[in-house]
């Protein structure tokens, strides 16, 4: 999502509505695409700043630092961080500043506060400059995810992941047979759902779940469906996932893991992806080819966009066997 932000006080009050969660003890790095004087956030992606100095390296691999023309973006780092952890989160971006310029990219600047909530002061540490942070929740971005898209910033990104966790278990389905009448019947109901994710049932969830494991087919015929409603998409794959067990809870995350990224929502589709690999390895299953993917898509910063546009022509040209 691209986010048009003027001040560093507006930079700093978006960061937990991007993120989704409120960070502390955090090295956060947002790229901006070249755009002159407007900035244009990229990407937003952060590392806690009490780690070893090493994984600065590392986190700059993993930033998109180049434009599809070749062109590099520019960079703001901010370290949140209270007075204990001050000194080495200051080592980290000095090591981030360092990294990236010999990346050729270019830091436009360094911001620093202890905290993100309001009543705090943040500072620029390369010009001296300092101002207030302010109610993240009424920052312009705040407001506008949670009322256009009801997405409310969490408290950590542990109460992120508590939204995955397993909940009752599902009833067996109606049929273990891959019959085109249960196949019909589990697929006009999932889009239904998609509409109305009240329409979600239990039986219909061990349905699905058996329906997204049993031909790769079925699975992408509702992956299409689901996400050309990526918010409603995202929710009733996550309800279903608490309800589905093994293989077919792995197929369930991985699908709102695509909604999620489809809805911009790149922190969500991080931790179901995430639990769905916890899952594979309790199972003792490799990754699938959906979750692999969508991971190589978070981790090489693939554009929400092209993600849409890709299952948009999925949808108006199906692959023929």
């Amino acid at each position: 999502m691209r986010i048009n932000l003027s001040s560093n006080t507006d930079i700093i009050a978006a960061i937990p509505a991007l993120l989704g969660f409120i960070p502390t003890n955090s090295i956060v790095g947002l790229v901006f695409d070249d755009l002159g004087d407007r900035r244009t956030v990229y990407v937003i992606a952060r590392y806690d700043s009490t780690a070893p100095l090493h994984l600065a390296l590392q986190f700059v691999d993993e930033l998109p630092l180049r434009q599809d023309d070749g062109t590099h973006r520019r960079v703001l780092l901010v370290a949140i961080a209270e007075s204990e952890h001050q000194a080495h989160a200051g080592d980290h971006l000095d090591a981030l500043q360092r990294h990236i310029t010999a990346r050729g990219a270019t830091v436009i600047k360094r911001l620093h506060t202890p905290r993100i909530d309001a009543g705090h002061t943040w500072t620029d540490i390369d010009t001296g400059e300092a101002g207030a942070t302010v109610d993240y929740r009424t920052s312009e971005i705040g407001l506008q995810m949670a009322v256009e898209h009801g997405r409310i910033v969490r408290n950590t990104r542990d109460d992120i992941a508590a939204e995955f966790a397993p909940t009752e278990q599902a009833p067996a389905p109606d049929t273990e047979t891959d019959t085109p009448e249960f196949i019909t019947h589990t697929i006009v109901g999932m889009s239904e759902a998609f509409e109305d994710p009240a329409t979600l049932t239990p039986q219909l969830a061990a349905d699905a779940g058996l329906l997204i494991t049993v031909n790769v087919s079925h699975r992408d015929a509702l992956l299409i469906i689901s996400t050309a409603h990526p918010e409603t998409g995202a929710a009733v794959w996550t309800r279903l996932a608490r309800q589905l067990r093994g293989h077919a809870r792995i197929e369930a995350l991985a699908l709102a893991a695509a909604c999620f990224y489809c809805g911009n929502d790149t922190v969500r589709t991080s931790v179901a992806l995430e639990e769905a690999h916890a899952t594979a390895v309790a199972a003792g299953r490799p990754d699938t080819t959906l979750v692999a993917l969508l991971d190589t898509a978070v981790q090489t910063a693939f554009p929400p966009a092209k993600i849409r546009q890709l299952f948009a022509q999925l949808a108006a040209k199906p692959p023929t066997e």
